[in-house]
């Protein structure tokens, strides 16, 4: 699987492993339906999720639904389930439409989130999660749909919801004006015809989702922090995670900043990313609770 988008959330699974809330996560499975329950997972992607929370013994058995409009990304997630489990000694049976993990399902729903929200779907979710996605919608247009996709008492985890705030270091002397680039082109986003995020999403979803009638029970920070280690090499894929993440702040910076401020950054943590320098922060949010 050489596909960029494929290759970045592979790499962001052990960055992710270690940013989300214990506390947060301790609160969700003690919420978890005893017996087998159905999962919605929005913005899905790759399928990372379903194998942590497998690894992690908190869904084992019922049915977990990947829903992502990208229909490249859940193809390859079919083949990266397949060499995950492989490697765990899991038997993995294909299905028309996903696959299974011992005693669980998976189903993969190829949708846009707003259309899948108008078009109905099937039976109510038990659990429904959303990782390193609602910085990317309107909240407070998409979260009473999403709540009409779980049961009455039903559970949520939303986590990774980034809260405005990315830090390099080393220091350098544009940072400031990249970083308020960067944080406007997230607040003036639209995707697929809408308001797409916005840059303080974290802070603002803990109101947001009482107003939705679907307090948080438990919330917490789940910062992603990634550096070299000892060697000055980065852990797993996370060099080429940081690198896409350089990629990102550059491409929504570079109509709103001077192309010669923004290349003199982005050549500066090239190399420092190179040399095993780079340190990366950014502050996210994460939140569990039920809907009323």
């Amino acid at each position: 699987m050489t596909d960029a988008g494929t290759r970045y959330l592979a790499a962001k699974k052990s960055v992710d492993d270690r940013a989300l809330n214990r506390q947060v996560l301790e609160e969700l499975c003690r919420m978890m339906p005893a017996r087998a329950p159905r999962v919605l997972e929005v913005g899905a992607g790759l399928g990372t999720m379903v194998a942590r929370l497998f690894e992690w013994g908190v869904v084992r058995r019922g049915e977990y639904t990947l829903l992502d409009v990208d229909s490249r990304l859940l193809r390859d997630s079919r083949t990266w389930l397949r060499t995950w489990a492989a490697a765990r000694g899991l038997r993995v049976d294909t299905l028309p439409d996903g696959l299974r993990l011992g005693e669980l399902t998976v189903r993969l729903v190829e949708a846009e989130l707003g259309e899948y929200l108008d078009t109905g779907h099937g039976e109510p979710a038990h659990v429904l999660i959303a990782n390193a996605f609602l910085d990317l919608v309107d909240v407070p247009a998409v979260l009473p749909g999403l709540f009409r996709l779980l049961v009455p008492g039903g559970v949520y985890w939303f986590t990774i919801n980034y809260d405005g705030e990315s830090v390099f270091q080393p220091d350098h002397r544009h940072d400031d004006l990249v970083m308020r680039a960067y944080h406007r082109h997230m607040d003036t986003r639209v995707r697929y015809g809408r308001t797409a995020g916005e840059s303080r999403t974290g802070r603002h979803l803990f109101h947001q989702l009482r107003a939705a009638g679907a307090p948080p029970l438990s919330s917490g920070s789940s910062d992603w922090v990634v550096h070299a280690g000892r060697h000055g090499t980065y852990p797993d894929d996370e060099a080429h995670f940081l690198d896409t993440i350089l990629r990102t702040v550059r491409d929504a910076a570079r109509d709103l900043v001077d192309p010669a401020p923004l290349a003199e950054w982005l050549a500066a943590r090239r190399r420092q990313l190179a040399d095993g320098e780079l340190l990366y922060v950014a502050h996210q949010l994460d939140f569990a609770g039920r809907r009323r």
